[in-house]
Order: structure tokens, then sequence, then C-alpha cells
């Protein structure tokens, strides 16, 4: 892939390509995604970064053919026990907050992600200025609000709140538009190696984890905007 120059003190600093690969009900990326925002942000040039969210879906099995109850029914088939997915959204929850973000495990309500993927594709199309900021809405609304992340209804009205047209979201979740976009995207991850999330693809050439300390995140970022400007 070619590179392009930003504009800034010197037309041969390159741009950068962030791809980050995420899950909107992995717990992880909750807090790991914000650490790639903020570390972008606090770099002395942010725009040498161009970041795109990347679909990925750890369940892509539909309504009928996923468990019945809660997260922690859910988490048991794959933690042994309610207990222990108990214990381990404890563990994570006690990171985010650590990372000022509220946790609510209790009320998530396990779902297909595909159509949340699908709105982020259309932002990405149509308000790719607003496409963070939805992805943080979905985020939010599913690990402290408790709203079901597969309802198109829910979909709707949490890409409204963040500038999307509401009309054209629905038309979209209404059809399989963006689809194949979801599953290059994970196609791409696979021919790339990333085999879980969050995971930050740096110029599709070697790969970040985005759940790193955002110190760590931060001077990374900081090194290759150095070589950037040195290339």
């Amino acid at each position: 892939m070619s590179s392009q120059s930003v504009s800034n003190d010197t037309s041969k600093t390159r741009t950068i390509d962030l791809d980050l690969w995420s899950d909107f009900v992995c717990a992880h990326c909750y807090y790991g995604t914000l650490r790639v925002i903020n570390a972008v942000a606090q770099q002395p040039d942010p725009d040498v970064f161009k970041l795109r969210w990347r679909s990925f879906e750890l369940d892509p099995r539909p309504a009928e053919a996923r468990p019945k109850g809660d997260l922690y029914d859910y988490l048991a088939r794959f933690n042994g026990s309610r207990e222990a997915g108990r214990a381990a959204m404890e563990m994570i929850g006690a990171i985010a907050k650590s990372d000022g973000l509220p946790f609510h495990a209790d009320k998530a309500r396990p779902g297909n992600t595909v159509d949340a993927h699908r709105l982020i594709h259309l932002a990405g199309a149509e308000a790719p200025d607003r496409q963070t900021e939805i992805a943080r809405r979905f985020y939010s609304a599913y690990w402290t609000e408790g709203l079901p992340i597969a309802d198109h209804d829910a979909l709707v009205e949490m890409a409204e709140k963040t500038g999307l047209d509401p009309e054209r979201a629905r038309e979209v979740l209404s059809g399989d538009e963006f689809a194949d976009e979801v599953a290059r995207d994970q196609q791409l991850a696979m021919r790339m190696g990333v085999m879980g999330v969050p995971t930050v693809v740096v110029d599709r050439q070697w790969a970040l984890s985005a759940g790193m300390p955002m110190e760590s995140l931060s001077a990374q970022l900081t090194r290759l905007a150095a070589e950037a400007r040195e290339a």
C-alpha cells in the first residue's frame, strides 16, 4: 500500500495506518480501544495516524444457535462455571475502572454483533469523523447500560445519538448492506494472523496489543511517528 503525505511542518511525513480489530462484546476491547484512541490523541501530531475500525466477531452465531441466559451463563461454556466467568469479569472490570471507565458486566446482554459492525462501516462511508464516537457508544451501551447489542431499534437509537441518520441506519439494518465489508475485515484478520482482539496492525506489517499499558502503547506510537518523519 502506498503512503500519502501529511501536511504538517514537512511534507516528508507519511501517514501511518492503524487497523484496529475489536468486538463490542469483548471486555478487553472495551478499555483497549480507548487506550488506542487516547494514545493517538496524545501524540504531538495525531494526524500522522489513520485509524480504521475493523470488524471481528467473537461469536458469529445467530440468536437461535446461541446459549440462553445471562452473560455468566454464556461465559460458563468457556470458563467452566458461572463463578469463573464472574471472577474473570471482576478482574477486567478492575482494569477498566483504573482507566476511568464504568463497568457493569451484570447488565451485559450477549448477542451477535454483525449488525453493530455494519453500522460502523456505514459511518466509515458517510461520516468517518463519527466512526470512533459510534464505536465507543456501542461499547458503553453494552458494558455499562445493558442495552441489547443485536437489537435493531437499540442500534438505530444509539447511532442517531452520535449523528448518523436514523432512517439510513434502519435501511442498512433491514437488509444486508455492508455485510461483505464485515466479512472482508474478518478474512483479512485471518490472513494477517489476527487471532484475538483487541489488536492494532500497523501499516499491515506488524501487530500491537491494544490491551498493553497506556504508557507502552503511547511510546510505541511516538517511535513510529518519529520513524515516519525520518523516512
